[in-house]
């Protein structure tokens, strides 16, 4: 369906010093797309679920639902592509802030974006 694909990159800041990205940088991303009504997030193809984790294990390591991911990070999301846009990089976006201290983003709106489905086990303990 329609919506918009992010593309973040380590950079090297001015003193030569990799600045990565963080899976709080991740985390963030997520939670402003889920807000602007995305109907289905990726990052590098791990389909973002209610149960999905991501996290940072150090030196750059990211887990997403206990499969490691490198960057760079491709972030898809399924819904508006102008309110999925505008959310990231309205003025004090995340990807606004991120792009200020030189962070390598760029998002590109599509009208045909595929995310592949979640292949994990869904563990209830509440439903029945």
């Amino acid at each position: 369906g329609e919506g918009i694909t992010i593309k973040l990159k380590d950079f090297t800041d001015e003193e030569g010093n990799i600045q990565s990205i963080t899976a709080e940088d991740l985390l963030v991303i997520v939670d402003y797309l889920k807000s602007a009504g995305a109907e289905a997030i990726s990052i590098n193809e791990q389909r973002i679920v209610n149960t999905s984790e991501i996290v940072y294990v150090g030196n750059s390591i990211v887990y997403i639902n206990q499969q490691r991911i490198l960057a760079p990070y491709v972030i898809k999301a399924i819904g508006n592509s102008s309110y999925l846009e505008t959310a990231l990089t309205g003025n004090g976006g995340h990807v606004d802030e991120m792009k200020k201290i030189g962070q390598n983003i760029s998002i590109e709106k599509m009208n045909k974006v595929k995310i592949l489905k979640y292949d994990g086990e869904i563990k209830t303990k509440y439903i029945q």
